[in-house]
């Protein structure tokens, strides 16, 4: 039996939402107080409401607090549904049952093929009563109230049931409390007079240690006189609750339940066998405030120690400790100023020898997932957060560890790791949202990895994490970027905003491919290509532009490159003081003189790259006319492609002196106004940092400039960037 979908109506955070089409492996990802783990609880409040009784309503549900209503509405019904794949011998059973107890709908159930899914509705209220019960039990993957109903129940009948269980729950508590203390008061301890009303001290004692009934037991103790007169009043107590318990379940129910046969006034007893099925299912829950580990481990492996025959299984659970965590555990009776210090402690866990508490947090952590499992063996785990505490590595090595047990454990966790996601081969990851109740999408990464070519860097947590990503050239502008917004209270992370690296704007046509933007696209995450000016012109642009339009939007800076809006002579000026300790002490002035040098010296090198950008353009045979030559041949066709490239370079060649010219006069017309957004700004910021004894790192200098300039230093263009960026 496997969890199919999950889903929740009205409980916590959640309004309507759920998970479908679950695996064996579920990853829930998403924000701090997104709705993860009350999706988790959902999963868990379902499976425990069924128990071995075979009960379809109690009077003591796990959802009881207001705070377990959405919006705290407690006058509708808390609504948990779930879809289970059962197995062909399980579906048989149910189907045999049914049939059992009405014979006359054996031909047509199992003369048609309803699947192997069962859907059940749990329903939690406040009125009547505070109760919770199972509304529907149908075949199929949704509730069906005709053909597929297996059973039904309205919230009268379900407030009969709760009763009549609470009645029978309640005498049955009592017979016990009684036998109890029939058993425990002997008769040295009973005064040889007593006078009818007196309570022993003795029998108080016992009544308060058991704790409960305590007016009906200290009824039976005070309407005695004798031993013998308080004996027997306990033996006529105990006959009539079980008279009570007979008639209480003896009487039918007074708003008739729906069964596959038609309505009832009693629980068909395939009901309750098949709810005893599905309480059978052992579920583990790994809360994220989990225990410990420690005394209650090492017992039980220091038991596998030293029984007979179990040395094979603790060899098998220390050698999947040490395969995935790299360490050896082992445990070890306690001496006895250990017992002491312990408070009864026997039994300690060693992990490399060293005892387990004084070992690093993320083995202790990873310890009890990885034990918790081997222990327990469940059907499923529902596991809060296991990356806290873990290091990358670990993080690794434990998704691949719930990978592997997810063949026979049927496993859901929540995380903020993207490691957890971009593990690979996960085929069942739900993206978990608030906005502002919690929302759910199953996430397509079988599309994603095929629509973003693995060759592009981009991981599969900035596909789904983000609603915004945002490409630029190089590590340093998205440095510089977030430095500028964290100065401008622009918060990147409050907008979902990622940025994707792409090395160049060589490499604008690899990452703006159709595939990628349209799958992002009906994702709805906005992209924006934030690109250097370089040397490119308008027809430059408008071509960029073309080629992501409608799916994407590229934003050219004004100025050369990024490091040109880092020009700023006040913090240049208190970074050069920084960074040499004091040695230099350039005013404003002076960067500004200095800026205005670089510029005048890198002239000609502004020159030179309008040049080099036509000069340098790549020249690529054109393979697809070669393969698509018709009848001509393979050398006839590659000479006319290398021909063509020949007559280009000389063309180049012949116009060079002409290009230089152009590239002068086009500069020379733009320097008086321009001059700082047409050169290099690198360059510049490096002769600026020579003339003062000090060497410029882009890569570890430009952000630090960049958190050194104020608010009003920030260029107008770079800051309106930013700001739309979060639009």
């Amino acid at each position: 039996m496997k969890l199919e979908a999950i889903s929740a109506t009205g409980f916590r955070s959640i309004s309507n939402a759920g998970l479908e089409s679950c695996g064996e492996l579920n990853v829930l990802i998403g924000k701090n107080n997104s709705g993860k783990s009350n999706i988790l609880t959902a999963i868990k409040f379902f499976f425990d409401f069924f128990n071995s009784e075979g009960e379809v309503a109690t009077v003591t549900p796990d959802v009881r607090k207001a705070t377990d209503w959405h919006g705290r509405e407690m006058d509708s019904p808390v609504c948990i549904t779930a879809t289970l794949m059962l197995e062909d011998q399980e579906l048989d059973t149910l189907k045999e049952a049914i049939a059992t107890e009405a014979p006359q709908v054996r031909n047509g159930l199992f003369g048609s093929d309803r699947g192997n899914l069962v859907t059940i509705e749990l329903r939690f209220v406040q009125s009547p009563m505070a109760m919770g019960y199972i509304s529907c039990i149908s075949f199929g993957d949704s509730i069906s109230p005709n053909d597929g109903s297996i059973f039904a129940m309205q919230t009268e009948s379900a407030a009969d049931v709760a009763r009549r269980i609470y009645s029978s729950k309640a005498a049955f508590s009592e017979i016990n409390a009684v036998e109890t203390l029939a058993r425990r008061l002997d008769a040295e301890y009973w005064p040889r007079s007593l006078d009818r009303g007196v309570m022993p001290p003795m029998a108080r004692n016992l009544i308060d240690q058991i704790g409960e009934h305590t007016t009906s037991l200290g009824r039976l103790v005070r309407g005695a006189t004798t031993y013998s007169e308080f004996q027997r009043a306990c033996q006529d107590r105990i006959q009539v609750l079980h008279s009570t318990i007979e008639e209480t379940v003896g009487t039918a129910i007074e708003h008739p339940v729906t069964t596959f046969s038609g309505d009832s006034t009693e629980i068909p007893d395939y009901v309750s066998s098949f709810v005893r099925k599905v309480g059978a299912l052992q579920v583990h829950h790994l809360s994220e405030q989990r225990k410990s580990i420690g005394q209650e481990e090492a017992a039980r492996i220091l038991k596998l120690k030293t029984s007979r025959g179990q040395g094979q299984v603790l060899r098998g659970l220390q050698s999947v400790v040490s395969g995935l965590l790299g360490v050896q555990i082992d445990a070890f009776s306690a001496d006895d100023q250990a017992i002491r210090r312990g408070r009864g402690v026997t039994a300690e866990l060693d992990v490399d020898e060293f005892l387990v508490q004084v070992n690093g947090s993320g083995i202790r952590e990873a310890l009890r997932l990885i034990l918790d499992y081997e222990f327990e063996r469940p059907d499923m785990m529902l596991v809060e957060e296991p990356e806290v505490h873990l290091h990358p590595a670990l993080e690794t090595a434990l998704m691949q560890y719930l990978k592997n047990i997810s063949k026979d454990c049927q496993v859901f966790l929540t995380t903020h790791s993207t490691n957890f996601l971009d593990v690979g081969s996960l085929r069942n990851v739900y993206m978990i949202r608030k906005s502002p109740d919690t929302q759910v999408q199953l996430l397509d990464v079988t599309e994603a990895e095929e629509a973003v070519p693995q060759e592009l860097g981009i991981r599969l947590s900035s596909l789904f994490m983000f609603d915004r990503l945002i490409f630029v050239e190089g590590p340093s502008d998205e440095q510089i970027l977030r430095t500028f917004a964290d100065t401008l209270d622009v918060s990147f992370g409050q907008a979902a905003l990622g940025f994707v690296t792409t090395g160049g704007a060589r490499n604008f046509t690899h990452y703006a491919t159709a595939s990628t933007l349209s799958f992002l696209g009906k994702r709805n995450v906005k992209t924006v290509f934030i690109l250097d000016r370089d040397e490119r012109n308008e027809e430059d642009l408008e071509k960029l532009q073309r080629q992501v339009e409608g799916t994407s939007e590229v934003r050219v800076l004004r100025r050369r490159e990024m490091e040109n809006y880092l020009l700023s002579p006040g913090a240049l000026a208190r970074f050069i003081r920084n960074k040499s300790q004091g040695v230099s002490q350039p005013t404003e002035t002076e960067i500004v003189e200095a800026i205005n040098e670089a510029c005048e010296s890198l002239l000609e090198v502004a020159i030179e790259r309008r040049v080099l950008k036509r000069v340098c353009s790549p020249l690529i045979p054109d393979r697809r006319a070669i393969i698509g030559r018709g009848e001509e041949s393979f050398d006839v066709a590659v000479e006319g492609q290398l021909s063509k490239i020949e007559t280009v370079l000389t063309d180049l060649q012949t116009n060079l002196p002409d290009m230089l010219a152009t590239a002068r006069t086009e500069v020379l017309g733009e320097w008086a106004d321009r001059k700082l957004d047409i050169v290099p700004g690198e360059e510049i910021i490096g002769l600026v940092f020579a003339k003062f004894d000090v060497r410029f790192n882009k890569r570890q200098d430009g952000v630090k400039i960049a958190s050194m300039m104020t608010h009003a230093e920030i260029p107008n263009e770079i800051a309106a960037i930013i700001r739309n960026l979060v639009k």
